[in-house]
């Protein structure tokens, strides 16, 4: 089938490229013209494992090709992606008008026979909008453009897998005639047994939203669960391990540190809150999980206070930058917001990173940037293990304790043995774990 993806960021690229990798014919655009040069000339504008290897080989192959050009993109196409950015207004909700601009050239340029797929997370109601959008452009043909709702149930750090083994494939549509040509474009995964859920769409655009939200929650319900383990003395990732070996709650994103962050979960959770007190149902337990994946970051920083005492001229550095391991984004990260803290407390703060240190340092430029994790240890009084890079596992916990002016660790996501970061001679702070001292 022909494709095109209107939008190349992490969403629509990885779309994108999956699209190609299952045999179908696909074009890639994107507003940004810089963006597009560099993925015409083989390079990601992002780190993501895989990818760039992935969109180098269907290039190759002739399947996937990419133009600033929307006319051209759209020319002849059966199925249009649209992935591109639906950012958090001030009020929380989601500014959808890049997704009613592409509707809106979806009806100037495409044929009149195409099912647009809303890939963007967007809320429920959003798919009506585009298909009023199509019928006051092109009222017509209108009735001819089926509008779906297919949305991304990606993680940043293993997008590749989640698209081509994916848990579910989720398409919720208005007709036969656009179920029937979904079938066909996820054909190839489905009969590989994967499993497609096909519902109205209104329940799937909801679906993407509702699954965020939970995630969000049980991170939350981990942090919070920690200051509690903390006061009466007990261990989080015990009880953690504990609450997972039951079937119905289950251990994945139970675990405490500074919080969730990235792009999806903030603004997701957000727009979820906005859209529920719009549709007279408030849901404020979404404020409150907010509000507790804030704390987490002030718990960190309260941590490195009690050890340093004051923090003025102090050296604080951070292992991990990024909102989460194996990729370089670093929106919304709780790491560089526990940076910001600390610089407004007049700390001085070095970060290392494996991926991330540019994109972290484009974003907060009074950050000292470290070649190498025992580069950050040097001379500092205080180190903070904040994203959980699998590299960091294996440092050398006695020789960082050694080339310190204080050696004090915390351990945010819990990474090390409190045993072992003893023996190396830290004063060791875990998250929702006793304090162990050196």
């Amino acid at each position: 089938m022909r494709v095109a993806v209107i939008g190349v960021g992490h969403v629509g690229l990885v779309t994108a490229g999956t699209m190609a990798t299952l045999g179908h014919d696909v074009v890639g655009c994107d507003s940004d013209e810089e963006r597009i040069l560099s993925l015409q000339a083989g390079r990601c504008p992002f780190f993501e494992p895989g990818l760039e290897d992935l969109l180098k080989r269907t290039m190759a192959e002739g399947n996937l090709s990419f133009t600033p050009s929307i006319e051209e993109a759209l020319c002849a196409v059966e199925i249009v992606f649209i992935c591109v950015g639906t950012p958090p207004r001030a009020s929380g909700e989601a500014n959808l008008r890049a997704v009613e601009e592409v509707a809106r050239a979806v009806a100037r340029h495409a044929p009149s026979n195409i099912t647009v797929v809303e890939k963007s997370t967007v809320p429920a109601g959003t798919a009506q909008r585009i298909k009023h959008t199509l019928e006051l452009e092109r009222q017509d043909r209108a009735a001819e453009m089926d509008v779906v709702s297919n949305p991304e149930f990606l993680r940043e750090g293993s997008a590749i897998q989640d698209s081509l083994q994916p848990d579910r494939i989720l398409v919720g549509a208005g007709s036969e005639r656009a179920r029937s040509r979904m079938r066909e474009l996820y054909a190839p995964l489905v009969d590989r047994g994967h499993l497609l859920i096909e519902t109205d769409i209104a329940t799937a655009e909801l679906s993407k939203h509702a699954c965020n939200a939970f995630l969000a929650v049980k991170v939350s319900y981990a942090n919070a669960l920690a200051r509690i383990c903390e006061k009466a003395g007990a261990d989080v990732v015990a009880v953690a391990d504990v609450m997972g070996s039951d079937a119905r709650i289950g251990r994945a994103f139970l675990n405490a540190g500074l919080g969730y962050g990235g792009y999806c979960f903030p603004k997701d959770l957000d727009a979820f809150q906005r859209l529920a007190e719009q549709a007279g149902a408030p849901f404020p337990l979404l404020r409150e999980v907010a509000r507790i994946n804030s704390a987490a970051i002030d718990a960190t920083l309260n941590k490195i206070k009690e050890a340093l005492w004051n923090l003025e001229a102090k050296r604080v550095g951070l292992l991990g930058l990024s909102f989460k391991p194996d990729t370089d984004d670093v929106r919304f990260s709780p790491a560089l917001e526990l940076a910001r803290q600390l610089l407004r407390d007049d700390a001085v703060v070095v970060g290392y990173d494996p991926e991330a240190a540019a994109a972290a340092k484009a974003e907060l430029p009074e950050l000292e940037l470290a070649p190498d994790p025992y580069a950050v240890a040097a001379g500092a009084h205080c180190i903070v293990l904040c994203t959980e890079w699998s590299e960091f596992r294996e440092l050398d916990l006695t020789r960082l304790a050694e080339s310190m002016t204080y050696p004090i660790l915390v351990d945010a996501p819990n990474l090390f043995a409190p045993e072992d970061a003893r023996t190396a001679g830290f004063t060791y702070y875990p998250t929702g774990r006793p304090m162990v001292r050196a």
